[in-house]
C-alpha cells in the first residue's frame, strides 16, 4: 500500500521563515529571489550598501562550527582577504558566528562584508542562516555599523 508524503510536512518541514529591520533610507529588494535582501539609497554610481538572507538545508547532524568553517573557508579563500574579525556570538536568538573583512573588488576598490551565520533544527533536517552585509570599503566607516544593526535585528520564525 503507497503512501502520500507532503511539503510542508514533519518529514518535509517548510524552511525558517526570517524578518529583518529595514531602516529609513533601506528598500527591499524582492527582485533578486532570496528569502530577504535590502539595499541603502544611494546616488547613481555609488556601491549600493545591502545585507542579504540565505537559508539551505543540510542534513543532521550539521553544526555552527561547521558552518562557521563554511564561512571562514569561503571568505579567506577570496585573493587579497583581510580579517577585520570574528567572534562566536548570538545570531537571532541561536548559536552563531559573526565573521568580517574586506578583500579587492572588481573595479579596483575594496569589498567590505561582514556575514553571521545559525543553524536551526528543523526536525529531520536543519536550516542554515547566513546574513550578509557588504558595503565598499570608502562607506564602511559611515555604513558598517547600520549593517551590523539590520544583522542584529534577524528574528527566526520557527
Amino acid at each position: 500500500m503507497s503512501s502520500v508524503l507532503a511539503y510542508p510536512s514533519a518529514d518535509f518541514p517548510a524552511p525558517v521563515g526570517v524578518r529583518l529591520d529595514c531602516p529609513e533610507g533601506w528598500v527591499p529588494l524582492p527582485e533578486v529571489a532570496l528569502p530577504l535582501a535590502l539595499a541603502q539609497v544611494v546616488p547613481a554610481g555609488q556601491f549600493r550598501p545591502n545585507v542579504i538572507v540565505v537559508v539551505s538545508r543540510s542534513r543532521k547532524p550539521f553544526t555552527v562550527r561547521e558552518a562557521a568553517d563554511e564561512v571562514v573557508a569561503r571568505l579567506t579563500g577570496v585573493d587579497g582577504f583581510t580579517e577585520m574579525g570574528r567572534q562566536e556570538l548570538e545570531v537571532g536568538g541561536l548559536e552563531g558566528f559573526r565573521m568580517e573583512g574586506a578583500f579587492p573588488d572588481a573595479s579596483g576598490g575594496t569589498l567590505v562584508q561582514a556575514v553571521r551565520t545559525t543553524v536551526v533544527d528543523r526536525g529531520p533536517v536543519v536550516d542554515i542562516v547566513q546574513v550578509t552585509g557588504s558595503c565598499a570599503g570608502t562607506q564602511a566607516a559611515t555604513v558598517l555599523a547600520e549593517i551590523r544593526a539590520i544583522q542584529e535585528s534577524l528574528q527566526l520564525e520557527v
